[in-house]
């Protein structure tokens, strides 16, 4: 098996497609320490930046002297303590919907909802460049699955004609795509659903604390809050914490209790965790002032770069894809990055289409309009050598 799993890893990187890991240690919201070295870092997904929020931190320290460490259990055993309880309805109130269920990642609870509530006889409709976890999550479902033109709601239409349902339909969206920073067309999508009567699940991951007049994400920003049939999202992005949650109606909610695997067959969240999503969830949705710092850095670094002449394709928010094409090109840049003090990541096939190999770049609150200065400079610099500018 060894001599097997070598001789693909050799080819792995012969594509220019090698991963290693990283480690890393946070100086502050912006900067952290890798191999000895500052970075800045251009690839955190705590766009609010609070994880390293003085409220966040006491809370999770105050909900461990309370409660522990760990919960040791699973949740349907005798890990759900009563942190639990306030958190899935507050963050319910503030999304729009009438129950709320956490999950340890938003990866489970993808895999929950998908592989759990479509069943035989029913179709799936995914957007063709939705996240891994919705894929795999399709893989597990008993349903047909049909994938539609990346945030074409015409192929969406002319799909549902076609594939009719003996049972019931499903489609299945990210708000904002993790890899492209675009947004997908929700507005026209509940429409298709009036008339079509299919279920609408979206997942909010990169939307939550950002989008929408309060924030709480991309379906208040199309005036749509609470309207999907199942909403997810987690607290492990502008949250600054970690865990996910599904919101829908109390009838949903009880069935994936009481079927979904993912929900029912794992370790429950740590008191700390929980408690930091409760803070942060106070945080977001009593003052406006952090995501409007975010929306100004986001403003500034698109601002700077579209200057410098780099196609951003459509996205928006704080993820800021710069599609480069070749596997070992997008590593080339990013080294010439990395020697120049700045952390970020080139991301490959399988998480992006081949041929669309890119660096992801972050925007985040906590970053100074110095900090940003520099980074639009290094980056357009890098850009002309690889002759993307």
């Amino acid at each position: 098996m060894k001599n097997r799993l070598a001789s693909m890893l050799k080819e792995i990187r012969g594509q220019g497609n090698y991963r290693s890991i990283r480690y890393v240690r946070p100086l502050c919201a912006a900067t952290i320490i890798h191999g000895g070295r500052e970075y800045l870092n251009l690839c955190s997904n705590s766009y609010l930046s609070l994880h390293l929020h003085p409220a966040v931190m006491e809370a999770a320290m105050s909900a461990v002297g309370n409660y522990g460490t760990g919960t040791c259990s699973s949740r349907s055993v005798s890990g759900s303590i009563d942190l639990y309880e306030k958190l899935e309805a507050a963050v319910a109130r503030y999304k729009g919907y009438k129950k709320g269920l956490i999950f340890p990642t938003g990866y489970m609870a993808n895999i929950g909802i998908v592989s759990t509530i479509p069943d035989k006889g029913d179709v799936i409709f995914s957007d063709e460049l939705n996240h891994s976890s919705l894929i795999d999550a399709m893989r597990l479902s008993y349903a047909k699955k049909v994938i539609y033109r990346h945030r074409d709601a015409g192929d969406l239409e002319r799909k549902l004609k076609k594939h009719g349902a003996r049972g019931k339909s499903f489609v299945i969206t990210e708000s904002i795509f993790s890899m492209d920073g675009d947004m997908a067309p929700l507005a026209e999508i509940m429409e298709l659903r009036d008339r079509y009567g299919f279920y609408a699940i979206v997942d909010d991951a990169h939307g939550t604390g950002i989008f929408g007049k309060g924030g709480s994400g991309v379906e208040e920003y199309w005036r749509l809050k609470g309207a999907a049939d199942i909403h997810m999202a987690t607290f492990g992005k502008a949250m600054g914490s970690f865990g996910a949650f599904v919101l829908s109606d109390p009838v949903v909610i009880e069935y994936l209790v009481n079927r979904a695997r993912t929900f029912m067959y794992t370790t429950a969240l740590p008191p700390a965790a929980l408690a930091a999503s409760q803070e942060a969830l106070d945080i977001v949705s009593g003052d406006l002032s952090f995501k409007e710092e975010l929306w100004r850095n986001i403003d500034y670094m698109r601002s700077g770069l579209l200057g410098a002449g780099f196609d951003l394709k459509e996205s928006t928010g704080p993820i800021v894809p710069i599609v480069v094409g070749k596997d070992a090109d997008a590593v080339k840049m990013q080294k010439i990055l990395m020697n120049e003090g700045f952390f970020l990541q080139a991301i490959r096939p399988p998480t992006v289409p081949t041929g669309t190999s890119r660096l992801r770049l972050t925007v985040v609150r906590g970053f100074s309009r110095e900090q940003m200065d520099r980074a639009i400079e290094a980056i357009t610099a890098a850009g002309r050598k690889m002759k993307l500018v």
